[in-house]
C-alpha cells in the first residue's frame, strides 16, 4: 500500500480546504474528517479512495452523528473520492448514502458512468449518475433487481415522481433518462424505447446573472499590486479571464506549452466539455502572463503556468476554487459589497467577456465559438445582459391612446 501517496493526497486536500476561508471551528472539523478518511484507507489497506469506498465510509462514520456532522462527513468523503478519481479538488459533492442499490445495479451504474466519461466532464457525469442511482433505487423499491425487468411504465412513473424536484432542470432529468435507457438497449439489457415519450421539456425561466460593470473592473484591477509576485500572478489570471472568457478550471489547467507566443494564441482542452479550444491571445493579457512568468513565477519544472507563490515541489496546478478567494479580497478592498448568490464571482469575468462582445456587435455564432459553447442557446443568455441594446427593441407606445392619464 502506498502510504506516502495517501498522506500527500490527504494533506493536499486539507490545504485546498484551508483556502476556502472557512471558520476555524468548521475547518478543524473537516481536517478531522480527512484524517478519518486516511485512517479508513489504512485500516482497509486501500491505495486509493473511490466513490464506493466513500459510500462505505459514510455508512460507518455517519451512524449516530448529528445532522451537521453527517453533512460534513459525507462532503469530505465524496470530495476526497472525487479528487482521487479526477485529480482535481472540487468543493462539490454527490452522495449516494440514501440510495443503496444491489450489486447487479451497481455494475450497470458503473458501466454507464464509464460510458459517459468518454464524452462528458466528470462534473456533468456525477450529476447524471445521481439521477441514475435514484432511478435504480426506485426500481428496487418496486421489487426489481435486474435490468431486463424494467418497463416503460417504470421510467415514466419515476419521471413523474421526480419532476417536482427538477422544476429548473427538467431537461436534464429527461436527457439523463433517455441516455440511460439507450445505454441499456445498446448493451442488450432491455428492449424498451422511450425516445418520444421523453422528448423535450418546456423551456424554464433562466436567470441572467450580472457581469462586472466598468467601475467594478477598474476598482478590482486598481487594488492589485503588480510589483509583487502575487500581484503579477493575480493580474495575469484576471486579465486573461476578462479578455478571453476562459473558465477558472481552464485557466488553472493552462500549461506553458499551451501558449504559442509566435502566433499569439492559446490552446486548451475545456474541462467542462472536453472539447479543444484555440483562442487568440490579446496583447495586454499576453504581456501580463509574460511579466509573471519572467519575474514572479516559481522556478520549477511544473508544466502549469499559474502556480502557488511558494510552490515547493508540487506538481499540481493552482486550485481554481482559490480564484474566487483572490477576487473576493480585491473586490471588497475596492469598496464593493458582496452578497450571497449575487453573481459577482470569478465566473462573472466570463459573462463580462461575452457581454462586451455582444455590445461590440460581434455575431452570436462567433461569441459561442470563443466561449466554447456547444449550443448558441447558451450564448444567447449573454444578450440579456446588454441592457442598452435591448432598450432599442422596445416598441414606441407614444401614439397609442390611453383612457387614463396616470397609473391608479
Amino acid at each position: 500500500m502506498e502510504t506516502n501517496f495517501l498522506r500527500k493526497s490527504i494533506d493536499y486536500l486539507v490545504q485546498c480546504t484551508e483556502s476556502l476561508n472557512l471558520s476555524e471551528g468548521i475547518l478543524s472539523r473537516y481536517k478531522k474528517h480527512y484524517e478519518d478518511v486516511f485512517t479508513y484507507c489504512l485500516d482497509n489497506n486501500l491505495d486509493k479512495f473511490c466513490m464506493e469506498d466513500a459510500e462505505r465510509f459514510c455508512e460507518q462514520y455517519c451512524d449516530g452523528q448529528k445532522h451537521y456532522a453527517v453533512i460534513e462527513t459525507t462532503k469530505t468523503a465524496y470530495t476526497a473520492a472525487d479528487y482521487f478519481e479526477t485529480g482535481v479538488f472540487k468543493w462539490k459533492t454527490v452522495t449516494f448514502t440514501n440510495y443503496p442499490i444491489g450489486s447487479t445495479f451497481q455494475k450497470i451504474e458503473e458501466n454507464f458512468r464509464q460510458e459517459l466519461l468518454t464524452s462528458l466532464s466528470p462534473g456533468t457525469v456525477r450529476t447524471s449518475i445521481v439521477i441514475t442511482r435514484q432511478f435504480l433505487y426506485f426500481l428496487e423499491q418496486r421489487g426489481k433487481i435486474e435490468g431486463k425487468e424494467i418497463l416503460i411504465d417504470d421510467v415514466l412513473d419515476f419521471v413523474e415522481q421526480e419532476a417536482p424536484n427538477h422544476r429548473q432542470s427538467m431537461s436534464k432529468l429527461l436527457r439523463t433518462m433517455r441516455k440511460f435507457v439507450c445505454f441499456l438497449r445498446e448493451k442488450g439489457i432491455t428492449d424498451i424505447s422511450v425516445g418520444r415519450l421523453l422528448d423535450k421539456a418546456g423551456r424554464c425561466r433562466q436567470k441572467a446573472l450580472p457581469c462586472f460593470t466598468d467601475e467594478e473592473i477598474h476598482g478590482i484591477f486598481a487594488q492589485i499590486d503588480r510589483t509583487s509576485d502575487k500581484g503579477r500572478r493575480d493580474y495575469a489570471i484576471f486579465l486573461l479571464a476578462l479578455r478571453t472568457g476562459l473558465r477558472a478550471c481552464d485557466i488553472s489547467a493552462l500549461k506553458l506549452n499551451d501558449i504559442d507566443w509566435k502566433r499569439k494564441s492559446i490552446k486548451v482542452i475545456q474541462e467542462k466539455t472536453k472539447v479543444s479550444l484555440e483562442l487568440p491571445l490579446p496583447v495586454d493579457a499576453g504581456n501580463a502572463i509574460a511579466d509573471y512568468i519572467l519575474n514572479s513565477r516559481y522556478k520549477s519544472e511544473n508544466p502549469y503556468v499559474f502556480l502557488r507563490i511558494h510552490n515547493g515541489t508540487s506538481k499540481d496546478p493552482i486550485n481554481p476554487t482559490a480564484f474566487n478567494s483572490y477576487l473576493r479580497r480585491y473586490y471588497e478592498k475596492a469598496g464593493f459589497d458582496r452578497k450571497g448568490w449575487d453573481g459577482k464571482s470569478f465566473h462573472a469575468f466570463r459573462r463580462t467577456a461575452g457581454t462586451k462582445m455582444v455590445e461590440a456587435k460581434v455575431p452570436v455564432a462567433t461569441i459561442a465559438q470563443v466561449l466554447g459553447h456547444n449550443k448558441i442557446e447558451t450564448t444567447k443568455r449573454y444578450i440579456a445582459l446588454d441592457t442598452e441594446s435591448l432598450m432599442g427593441c422596445g416598441l414606441d407606445l407614444g401614439k397609442m391612446k390611453s383612457r387614463k392619464e396616470g397609473l391608479v
